[in-house]
C-alpha cells in the first residue's frame, strides 16, 4: 500500500468519523496507526505458518522421552505387583472369643479357642458314698475350628484332662446352604437338649439326669439344616448346636455309643448294627415382635437302634458322679448284662429365655433289650427334669450363656453379672433291670434338687458354685434305701 493510498485511505477514514472540513489534520497520525496494524498482522502470519511447520525432534529428547516410558511403565508393574501381594496377605484378630487367622479375602478362617475348668468337690454326710473331698482338672481344652472356602466348617478339639478320650470332637460340616449341611465325624449326637448345650454355657456344673440317659459323642454322619420365618434368611450354622434358626432338623447315622457312652479314640466299632437318630426344634415365636415368646424353643428328638452285646455304662449322681446303678453288681448265678437288640429313645425337650428368665424341661424314655446269659429283659428307664434361672444383674438369660454389661472391675464399681438357678430332677430305673441287677447294691431311682450361684466376671471368666441333694429308692442291704449323698461344687472356667 502505497503513500498516496494510505493517504486517501486516511482521509476517508477521517471524514467518516469526525465528519469535519479539515479531513488531512490527522492523516500522519492515521497513516502510523495503520502501519502498525500492518506489522502486528505480519508477524502473526509467521508465526502461525511456524507453527503449521512440524519441528524435527533432538535425538536427546526422544532418548529421555523413552526413559520417562520405561520408568512409568516400571511402576504400573511395581503397584501391581505390590496390590497383589497385600490381598494375599493374611488377616490376624485377637478377641474375647479367640484368635483367628483368615484369608484377605474371608474364604478361609483358622481359630484358635481354649477351655479351663478347675473344679473343687466336697462331700457332706459320707453316709455310704466313697466319694473323695479333691480338687481337680475337669477340662483343659485348646481346640482349632474354622472354614475353607466359606462353606466346608471344621473342628478338632483335644481335650488334655479327660483321660483316655482325649479327642471328644473332631468332624467336618459342608454347610453350603442353611438347608442342607452334611457333618462328619465325632461330635454330640442330635438327642439330648441339655447334651446339645456347650460345655461350657451349661448353668450347673454337670448336666441332670435325661442327659446320661443318651450317648455322650459318637461317630457318624448327620444331615441338618435350618428354615426361617417367610420374608427372613435362616443363618448357617456349622456342628450339631444350633440355637438360632426359625425351624431346625437333624438325622444321623452313628455307631451307636450307649447309655453315655462315648468311643475312645480310634475304639473300633464291633459290629455292623447302627443307631439312627433325629431331632426336630424350632421357636415358633421368633420374628412375630412378641419379645417375651421369642426365646421360646420346643422339640422333640430320639434313636433307633439294634446293638450287638454292647457294654454298658453305670449311672452315676449328677454332681457327685458317686455310681447308683451298676451293671457289675449282679443277683447270684448272673453275668454282667449287655445291651443286644431292639432300643430307642424318645426325648421331649423345651426350654425359653425371656429377658433375665431362662428355664429349660427335658423328659427321657430310654428301651433296650439287656440280655445276661440265657436270661434277657425288655429296660425302659425314665428321666426328667425341669431348670429355671435369673440373671440379678439384668442381662439377658440364652442357652450360650450370659455376657455381662459391665466386666468385673471393682476399682471402677463394676461386679460383673449374677445368676441364680435351681434344678429338679428324677431318673427311674425299670423294676426288670432287678431280675439281673442286685437291689440291694443299686438303687431304683434316683431324685436330685440342685441350687446354684454362677457369678460372670466377663464373657470368658465364670465362677460357679452348686449345692446338690440325691436322694434313693433301694440300693442299701437288706432292701433300705441309700444315704442321701449331699455335695457342694465350685468351678472356676475360662474359655474363649
Amino acid at each position: 500500500m502505497n503513500h498516496f493510498k494510505r493517504s486517501a485511505l486516511a482521509g476517508v477514514i477521517n471524514l467518516a468519523l469526525l465528519g469535519i472540513p479539515d479531513a488531512y489534520a490527522d492523516t500522519e497520525a492515521l497513516e502510523r496507526r495503520i502501519r502498525e496494524l500492518e506489522n502486528r498482522l505480519e508477524r502473526l502470519d509467521k508465526a502461525a505458518a511456524l507453527a503449521e511447520k512440524p519441528v524435527a525432534a533432538q535425538p536427546e529428547v526422544e532418548k529421555l522421552t523413552r526413559k520417562v516410558n520405561t520408568l512409568e511403565r516400571k511402576l504400573e508393574v511395581q503397584d501391581e505387583t505390590t496390590a497383589g501381594a497385600l490381598q494375599k496377605l493374611p488377616v490376624f484378630e485377637a478377641g474375647s472369643d479367640g484368635f483367628k487367622i483368615s484369608s484377605s479375602d474371608k474364604k478361609h478362617q483358622v481359630r484358635v479357642r481354649g477351655a479351663v475348668q478347675a473344679d473343687g468337690r466336697f462331700y457332706i454326710d459320707d453316709n455310704g458314698f466313697t466319694g473323695t473331698d479333691k480338687f481337680e482338672l475337669k477340662q483343659g481344652r485348646i481346640w482349632l475350628e474354622g472354614y475353607f472356602f466359606k462353606d466346608i466348617y471344621f473342628k478338632i478339639m483335644p481335650d488334655f484332662a479327660a483321660g483316655g478320650n482325649i479327642l471328644p470332637d473332631a468332624y467336618l460340616d459342608y454347610a453350603y446352604h442353611p438347608a442342607v449341611s452334611l457333618l462328619v465325624g465325632k461330635f454330640k449326637p442330635a438327642i439330648s437338649l441339655e447334651r446339645l448345650q456347650g460345655d461350657s454355657d451349661g448353668t450347673f456344673l454337670e448336666r441332670a439326669f435325661p442327659t446320661y440317659l443318651a450317648s455322650n459323642r459318637d461317630v457318624g454322619i448327620q444331615l441338618h439344616g435350618a428354615f426361617a420365618k417367610p420374608g427372613y434368611k435362616a443363618e448357617t450354622v456349622a456342628g450339631p448346636i444350633d440355637a438360632k434358626n426359625t425351624f431346625i432338623y437333624q438325622i444321623g447315622v452313628s455307631n451307636g455309643s450307649g447309655d453315655d457312652g462315648s468311643p475312645n479314640n480310634n475304639s473300633p466299632d464291633t459290629d455292623d448294627n447302627k443307631e439312627v437318630n433325629g431331632r426336630l426344634f424350632a421357636h415358633p415365636f421368633q420374628h412375630t415382635g412378641y419379645s417375651w415368646l421369642e426365646g421360646l424353643g420346643l422339640g422333640v428328638a430320639g434313636s433307633v437302634g439294634n446293638p450287638n452285646k454292647q457294654a454298658l455304662k453305670p449311672q452315676a449322681t449328677p454332681l457327685g458322679r458317686s455310681t447308683y446303678l451298676d451293671y457289675t453288681k449282679l443277683n447270684a448265678g448272673f453275668a454282667a448284662p449287655t445291651s443286644d437288640g431292639s432300643a430307642y429313645r424318645i426325648y421331649p425337650q423345651a426350654y425359653w429365655y425371656s429377658g433375665p428368665f431362662g428355664a429349660i424341661g427335658e423328659y427321657v424314655v430310654s428301651s433296650q433289650h439287656l440280655v445276661s446269659g440265657r436270661t434277657d429283659v425288655q429296660q425302659k428307664n425314665t428321666a426328667w427334669q425341669i431348670l429355671a434361672s435369673y440373671v440379678v444383674t439384668g442381662e439377658d438369660n440364652s442357652f450360650s450363656g450370659v455376657k455381662p454389661i459391665r466386666n468385673f472391675d471393682p476399682l471402677k464399681g463394676n461386679w460383673g453379672a449374677l445368676q441364680l438357678a435351681a434344678r429338679y430332677s428324677e431318673l427311674d430305673v425299670d423294676d426288670a433291670t432287678f431280675q439281673i441287677v442286685d437291689p440291694n447294691q443299686s438303687a431304683s431311682k434316683a431324685k436330685a434338687w440342685t441350687v446354684g450361684a454362677n457369678w460372670f466376671l466377663n464373657s470368658n471368666a465364670i465362677i460357679r458354685a452348686d449345692y446338690e441333694n440325691v436322694s434313693f429308692n433301694g440300693g442299701a442291704a437288706r432292701g433300705r434305701d441309700l444315704a442321701n449323698e449331699q455335695i457342694f461344687a465350685t468351678r472356676f472356667q475360662l474359655a474363649f
